[in-house]
Formats: structure tokens, C-alpha cells, sequence
């Protein structure tokens, strides 16, 4: 499984390089001109190279599931961010370079009396500035998810045409049909997938939607939500994977949030999100009521225990709510009577907010499970590990057997412990390919 997704990544990695390099081609080819300035040539090269990542990043975002299988969502977010940032800096790169050769190209900047070429041009290049400054500036200015996703789509839809009519109308270098041709499919596949994403996909999620039959609360200010398939047959996933949750309104609102599934992949008839009070959606998590209609848009991710069948050991970590996809991994094993050995360190601030505690307590009779928890403020008396989970931690309870190449480690919680832990399972003798983690905050 394994060895077919890899090279359909590499296929799907090639087919992004030919498509982003493509204007290259539409500018080399065709007629010479021996008076073009070479300066000309580069920026008009970049704002082509720029312009094609753009058209392609609403494919990135799409959600598209067999383009995600290979890699997981999230390093398919990661790499549709690094490339928006790319993608600005060539196409911003154009103008300057344009008055870095003639200043006479600056009188272009007075959208009052420039061509409309040049307005739609500048139009398009102002709302790409807004675009990336949003998605970067997004948390710290504090901007709900909802509000900053509602307009990225927006603003990133009108600078797409814009940017593709300002090519059109300037014509100096796609003055061949052929070329024109490979422009306007470029215009296709941008409106297709914008079809796609904002009208197919939701009414495909609009008809199987999901009903809530309990809301248990957990410990550690978490709530789970327990949902049946409503009238069809629901979703098959694999223990650690997440999906979309829309709740109160349609999949056309733009206010889902992404969660864990944290039941059993074994059990078809109901699926369970566990979710941590967080902030203002997270908190109303818990008004949802029995019968309320929810969707779910899954599954998705790359982290599962069931991409590594032939794994002899389990290294399962997990720090606060990141116990989530970890749970679902649990409760998977021992429902398939699983028998080989399992290591779970869980870190967490207080004993007291240990979500799933008993739950765990009961999994480590049926499984071949030996758990760890680290409290970062233990109680009085704590005889467990406390503090960070670090290097010395985790050398103590894994010996030599435990960091052979037949041993897979699963890693989720926030960020900074994230980072911290890689770095700490790295320095106790893992390969880093056996390493597998999950990034908490995609949004």
C-alpha cells in the first residue's frame, strides 16, 4: 500500500511541476524578439510561474481526497501555504522589475488613468497582498477562522480572473491560439474546481448528513459527540484520522473545524469526535442537543496505525487533547483483539484533567499496554513522571528492543510539544522515518 502511494505521490508531484512550468514554455516558444529586453522576459516569467501556482493552490485547498492520499492534509496545508508565499513573491517581483527597467511604468500605478490591462493587473496583485496577509497575520490579529476563511475564498476568487484578463488583454507574449488556449484551460480547471468546492462538494454532504444521539462530557473540559449516519450508510476511516464537523448550519456556511474521529474504526454505526473547549465554537460544542443534524466531511490524514500493519511495537504519544486520535488507535486495536505490544505516554498540566483516564485504564486489560503519564503540575504524593516528557523519559521506559526498525512511533498534541519530542525520540536512537505526527492546529 505503502509502495503504490508513494508513486502516485511522485506522479502527482510531476504533474505539478509540469503545470507550474508550462508558461515557461508558452513564453519561450513562438516567435523571437531580438529588441525584447531580457529584464522584460524575466518578469514577465515570474508573474507567469506565480500566476499558475495561484490557479493551482484552489486544487491544493480542495480537499480532494486521492490527491491528499498520498501525502496527508496536513503536509498538503503546509505545502499550499509555503507555496502561496511563493507564488506572491513572483508575481510581485513582476512590477518592480518592470520599473526597475523603464521608470515610465510607473505612471501604470495611477489606476485612474492607466489601460485597463495595467488596472486589472494592480487590482489583482493588491488583493493577492490581502490574501497572504490574512493567512499570515490571521492569528495574531486574533481573526475567526470563519471570517478569515469566508474572505480568503473571496478575495483569492476575484484575483485569479483579474490576473487572467490582465495576461489576456496584455497579449505581448500569448500571441499564438495555442498559446491563449493553454491559458484558458488554465481559466477551466480554476472554475471547475471553484465549482467544485463551493457547490458540488457541499450538496454531496448536505444529503448524508449526521444526527446526534449523546454529548458526554470528559474530563479536562472535553465534550464527545456521539453521530449516526442519517438515512445512509455513513463512512469507513482508519484509527487516527480526522474530518470536518459542521454544526448549526449547511457544508455552504464556511464554519467547520477540522477534529479527530476518536471512536473505533471496527464500529460502522455511530462516530465520536472528543473536543476541548478552545474558544468560541469549540464552547458550543456542548449545546449541541439529541436529534440536532450535523456533517461531516471525512475522513481524511495520513496518520493511522493501519499504514504500518507489519509494525511489531507501538510507541503511542499523545499531550492534552491530542489523546484524541490516539484513543481511536486504542479502541480500533482492541477491538481487533490486538496482541502485540503498545507503549502510551501521555502528557498532560493536571492529573485531574486526564481525558479518557478510566477509559485508558480499562484498554491497558485488554490490550498488551503499558502506559506513562507525565504531569507537568503533579499532585501531592504523584509517583508518575512529571515536568516535560523529554529524552530521559522516554530512554527509560524504551530500551534497545523498543528502537528497532520494527517499532513506529505516533506523536500528536500541541505544536511546541510536538516539536520538542521529535527532536527528544531523535536524540534516544529513532530513525526519524519512523516517526510519524499529526499537526493539532491546521487552522
Amino acid at each position: 500500500m505503502i509502495t503504490k502511494s508513494r508513486f502516485r505521490g511522485a506522479l502527482y508531484i510531476v504533474l505539478y511541476a509540469i503545470l507550474v512550468l508550462l508558461p515557461i514554455i508558452i513564453l519561450l516558444l513562438g516567435p523571437k524578439f531580438r529588441d525584447r529586453p531580457t529584464l522584460l522576459d524575466l518578469s514577465v516569467s515570474f508573474a507567469f510561474i506565480g500566476l499558475a501556482i495561484m490557479a493551482l493552490q484552489f486544487i491544493s485547498s480542495a480537499r480532494l481526497k486521492e490527491l491528499n492520499k498520498p501525502f496527508g492534509i496536513d503536509l498538503v496545508y503546509h505545502f499550499h501555504r509555503q507555496t502561496g508565499i511563493a507564488s506572491f513573491l513572483l508575481v510581485f517581483s513582476h512590477p518592480i522589475l518592470l520599473f526597475i527597467l523603464d521608470s515610465r511604468y510607473l505612471r501604470l500605478l495611477n489606476i485612474f488613468t492607466a489601460p485597463l490591462r495595467a488596472q486589472m493587473g494592480m487590482g489583482a496583485i493588491l488583493l493577492l497582498i490581502g490574501v497572504v496577509w490574512m493567512a499570515e497575520w490571521r492569528q495574531k490579529l486574533k481573526i475567526p477562522y470563519w471570517f478569515w476563511k469566508i474572505w480568503h475564498g473571496i478575495l483569492a476568487s476575484v484575483m485569479i480572473p483579474m490576473a487572467l484578463v490582465h495576461i489576456l488583454l496584455a497579449g505581448n507574449y500569448i500571441d499564438l491560439p495555442w498559446k491563449r488556449a493553454i491559458w484558458i484551460g488554465y481559466s477551466i480547471l480554476f472554475t471547475l474546481t471553484l465549482v467544485y468546492t463551493r457547490i458540488v462538494y457541499p450538496l454531496r454532504l448536505i444529503n448524508r448528513p449526521f444526527e446526534v444521539k449523546e454529548i458526554k462530557e470528559e474530563r479536562g473540559s472535553v465534550w464527545t459527540v456521539i453521530m449516526e449516519p442519517f438515512m445512509h450508510n455513513g463512512f469507513s476511516f482508519l484509527p487516527g484520522q480526522f474530518g470536518w464537523l459542521t454544526a448549526w448550519r449547511t457544508p455552504f456556511s464556511d464554519t467547520e473545524h477540522p477534529f479527530s474521529l476518536a471512536s473505533s474504526a471496527e464500529r460502522k454505526d455511530s462516530v465520536e469526535m472528543s473536543i476541548k473547549n478552545l474558544g468560541p465554537y469549540t464552547a458550543r460544542i456542548q449545546t449541541l442537543k439529541p436529534g440536532d443534524k450535523v456533517f461531516i466531511d471525512a475522513p481524511y490524514g495520513y496518520f493511522s496505525i493501519d499504514r504500518y500493519p507489519d509494525a511489531e511495537k507501538l510507541v503511542l504519544i499523545s499531550g492534552g487533547i491530542g489523546i484524541t486520535p490516539v484513543i481511536s488507535m486504542m479502541r480500533t486495536l482492541a477491538d481487533r483483539g490486538y496482541k502485540r505490544p503498545i507503549t502510551l505516554f501521555y502528557s498532560n498540566q493536571e492529573w485531574e484533567t486526564v481525558t479518557f483516564r478510566e477509559e485508558i485504564e480499562e484498554l491497558s486489560k485488554q490490550l498488551n499496554l503499558k502506559v506513562i503519564y507525565v504531569i507537568e503540575r503533579p499532585p501531592e504524593n504523584w509517583q508518575g513522571e512529571s515536568g516535560f516528557l523529554n529524552a530521559a523519559i522516554l530512554d527509560k521506559y524504551l530500551d534497545k528492543e523498543w528502537k528497532t526498525k520494527n517499532s513506529e512511533v505516533f506523536l500528536c498534541g500541541p505544536p511546541p510539544m510536538m516539536a520538542a519530542v521529535g527532536k527528544a525520540l531523535i536524540k534516544v536512537g529513532y530513525d526519524e522515518r519512523h516517526v510519524h505526527s499529526e499537526e493539532f492546529a491546521l487552522v
